[in-house]
């Protein structure tokens, strides 16, 4: 009897042995566990900022570092490349974008520029992660479509910012505004796509400046800078342009103003404006960290608020030069930050359709912190914002 008590035993022994051997440890057991959007309450899912590369957009990749180490469990940055370039549904942005989608961390996504084919990288996201929000800055691609895919769009309060540059560009003597651009930037690709929405109201509203401030308004169509010459075209087109106006009287001396809505040539566009001293007037963009002291070569602050120290800088650099602005607000900062929050907003259950405009409206606000800063609704959407700060001064 005592030895089969004893079997009894170490074949229970054995069999509880196993079972021990196939449970894993509690804490093995949930780390291997697959993450899954559901798992995650909205509110605690992190943001995207995504950034063009370049020196293009040297103030929003600042921007989006700062967020970042602000808020390192919350935010992450990544950037992305050249996004005109669409092949089988694939550029930078658009695998970007994806590869965001794929991680389930992640609640809601910031463009920092709404590139080319933006429209395109959201669909198929979304396909992926239906859960995933998007805040686009300053767009590029069609605003009627990202209206309808994101949550909001921040961009440039065209009409106030062409009053701002061309009463500037009257202080500074001009006599004639030369505005340069293209026609994919004013005409779309497509008769459905919108995406001249911000150029072709930057253009009129430009126009509408110079009647108002007694300015003859010209308009220089230039290659796309896209094309297969680049930019090269670009500048070859406006020089020969300015020497056959200058040749047919239509600009006479040097009271003019300069200014495209192609960010890529700003450099070049400033030399061009030094070597006839011509008045400069940009970025396309307005931001102090992109344009004038770029060509300059003054090196940018280690905190995109060091803007009066950065603005000595540009002015000590610039005693050589001829007549050229500087934008002395960080605008694209501005609009970054405004839109974290209103990422953080959205996720935590606080902001919706219902309430966007006067979140928007608050989140901008507070981002500024200035009482000239302005907001509205812009283009007949309700969740596209067109905001503004003036702030152009001579960088001599």
């Amino acid at each position: 009897m005592f030895k089969k008590f004893i079997a009894v035993f170490l074949a229970l022994v054995l069999v509880l042995s196993f079972a021990a051997c196939g449970k894993k440890d509690p804490v093995e057991e949930k780390n291997t566990v697959p993450v899954t959007s559901e798992d995650i309450p909205m509110s605690e899912k992190k943001i995207a900022i995504l950034v063009p590369a370049g020196t293009q957009f040297n103030e929003s990749v600042m921007a989006a570092k700062e967020i970042a180490k602000e808020y390192s469990d919350k935010v992450i940055v990544r950037e992305f490349d050249n996004s005109n370039v669409l092949a089988d549904n694939k550029n930078s942005l658009f695998e970007a974008t994806n590869q965001i989608a794929a991680d389930k961390t992640i609640g809601a996504v910031i463009y920092s520029k709404a590139a080319r084919h933006a429209n395109e990288a959201i669909l198929s996201a979304k396909m992926k992660n239906p859960d995933l929000r998007f805040i686009c800055i300053e767009p590029e691609a069609s605003v009627g479509n990202l209206a309808e895919l994101s949550e909001a769009i921040l961009c440039v309060d065209w009409v106030k910012a062409a009053d701002d540059i061309v009463a500037f560009a009257k202080s500074q003597g001009a006599k004639y505004f030369l505005m340069t651009s293209f026609n994919r930037h004013l005409s779309g690709s497509s008769s459905a796509d919108n995406v001249s929405l911000l150029a072709s109201t930057a253009k009129s509203a430009i126009g509408s400046a110079c009647k108002k401030q007694g300015i003859e308004f010209i308009y220089h169509n230039a290659p796309d800078p896209i094309s297969a010459d680049g930019k090269d075209a670009v500048i070859k087109s406006i020089r020969e342009g300015i020497a056959r106006y200058k040749k047919s009287g239509t600009l006479k001396g040097s009271d003019v103003a300069v200014f495209s809505t192609d960010y890529h040539i700003q450099n070049e566009l400033l030399g061009i404006a030094d070597e006839n001293n011509y008045i400069w007037i940009g970025p396309s963009f307005p931001t102090a960290y992109n344009g004038v002291g770029e060509y300059l070569k003054v090196a940018l602050p280690e905190k995109t608020s060091d803007i009066a120290a950065y603005k000595d800088e540009v002015k000590k650099a610039s005693a050589e030069m001829t007549k050229a602005s500087i934008y002395t607000y960080p605008l694209e900062a501005i609009l970054l930050r405004a839109a974290v929050h209103i990422a953080f907003d959205i996720l935590a259950g606080k902001t919706d359709s219902s309430n966007l405009r006067e979140r928007v409206t608050m989140r901008l606000t507070d981002a500024a912190a200035n009482d000239k800063f302005t907001s509205k609704l812009f283009g007949g959407y309700s969740n596209v914002f067109a905001v503004y700060c003036p702030a152009f001064e001579s960088a001599k």
